[in-house]
């Protein structure tokens, strides 16, 4: 299931998107100083949500972070995100660009651009039940951005909270590198070239959200010119971000902040890195589907539980 909300469609095999075309996006804020793509996929009722941000920063349009974009909070699903430009600070934790991080679900915190005011940030909520956030603030309610999304908005008089454990939601983060620490689990692709050795290829995975069905990231640094992937095909949509270096799929060349959205059940061609290696993150939206590979496999896998550590 593909749910662009009105403003993103899946009509064809897959759906291209990238930072470097600002033009595209649907702008938050009146002069643009925030845009955001807004999407689901995978299981339509515990699947993930995506929130893609390209945040600049504008001296014309200064932004009151701690009050009216981010105030502290927390959300009743666990969360997955990748920086693949600027600085950002989550909680008290900086990520820099080739940084990711998993937060489990019920967590207070939160979060703005860092140095410079610029990034490119991709935030996955791992349950869509669980994607409205809980203000902790009263008078935050009164002063928060107006962003047209329900998934932004704190529930309101007698509304119930969708997921059924509650505002909190339940957490369910498994990663190859362990279990979170005090609630997050954070990794880069520097991590990943210090594994990588001399090999082909290096890879992170994690689960989070609901535990049967929610999203899988599969986090992948490879070496230059080596086939990643075969071409493949999935019963569920998966998303293709490119933080550094390139690869090429089909045709397409993709370069760092390039995205694609692949539908389910059309075949993903093969991932080719390109003569500088490629750092990409791969999410399939429902851990219960099954993966085709079609041929020979390339150096990565389309399995993660066996490297899973609960």
């Amino acid at each position: 299931m593909f749910n662009g909300y009105g403003v993103l469609a899946l009509d064809s095999d897959h759906l291209d998107l990238s930072y470097h075309r600002a033009e595209e996006w649907p702008a938050l804020t009146p002069l643009g100083s925030i845009k955001s793509f807004t999407f689901e996929m995978g299981d339509p009722d515990t699947g993930p949500v995506f929130q893609l941000g390209l945040i600049a920063h504008l001296d014309s349009e200064p932004l009151d972070w701690p009050n009216s974009i981010d105030p502290p909070h927390y959300h009743g699903t666990d969360q997955f995100r990748v920086i693949s430009g600027g600085q950002w600070q989550l909680a008290d934790k900086t990520l820099n660009a080739g940084s990711f991080a998993f937060q489990e679900s019920g967590l207070r915190y939160s979060e703005h651009p860092g140095a410079g005011g610029a990034a490119w940030i991709m935030l996955v909520l791992g349950d869509k039940r669980g994607a409205r956030p809980t203000i902790l603030r009263e008078a935050h309610k009164d002063t928060l951005i107006n962003t047209g999304s329900t998934n932004d908005r704190p529930l309101a008089g007698e509304e119930v909270y969708p997921h059924p454990a509650g505002s909190k939601g339940i957490a369910a983060i498994a990663t190859s590198e362990g279990p979170c620490e005090r609630g997050y689990r954070l990794g880069s692709f520097a991590d990943l070239a210090r594994r990588r050795g001399e090999s082909k290829l290096a890879v992170i995975s994690g689960v989070f959200g609901e535990k049967d069905s929610g999203p899988v990231a599969l986090i992948m640094k490879s070496g230059p010119d080596s086939v990643v992937s075969a071409a493949s095909t999935s019963d569920t949509e998966r998303f293709l971000l490119v933080s550094g270096g390139s690869c090429r799929i089909g045709g397409r060349e993709y370069r760092a902040g390039d995205m694609r959205i692949q539908r389910a059940g059309d075949s993903l061609p093969a991932i080719v890195s390109g003569p500088e290696g490629l750092d990409a993150t791969c999410v399939v939206a429902d851990r219960r589907a099954v993966v085709d590979v079609e041929g020979p496999e390339g150096e990565f896998q389309w399995t993660w539980e066996a490297r899973l550590e609960d």
